[in-house]
């Protein structure tokens, strides 16, 4: 069912003509239209920044897991490199022979060939 809505206007536009009353409506539309404006662009501003903020979290996400990466390759590295420890037997402990020969050993040079 229809309403009827009743308007009652102003007394200061009571006098006034029809081409003023409608030049304010004209002025408050074009207002309204240019908040309306506003509006849109700063909704659309907020959706461009949510957007790069998702994308600088990708990045550092991706960025996290590559450096994740490359410390579970330097790990990796670390556990070959281990060096272990070689089994080995003393033949002689009886005889005290330094591990390096003292400069004041002299050598002979000898002449000729070496047998094969």
């Amino acid at each position: 069912m229809a309403k009827i809505i009743e308007v009652t206007i102003p007394d200061e536009y009571k006098d006034a003509n029809r081409y003023e009353l409608y030049h304010d409506l004209e002025k408050v539309s074009k207002y309204a239209l240019h908040l309306k404006e506003q509006v849109k662009d700063l909704q659309a501003e907020i959706k461009l920044r949510d957007a790069q903020l998702q994308k600088q979290r990708g990045d550092i996400l991706q960025l996290k897991s590559f450096i994740g990466h490359q410390n579970i390759e330097i790990n990796d590295l670390k556990v070959k490199n281990v060096i272990e420890d070689a089994e080995y037997e003393v033949v002689n402990e009886d005889i005290k022979l330094p591990n390096f020969l003292p400069p004041s050993v002299k050598f002979q040079e000898v002449k000729g060939k070496v047998p094969k």
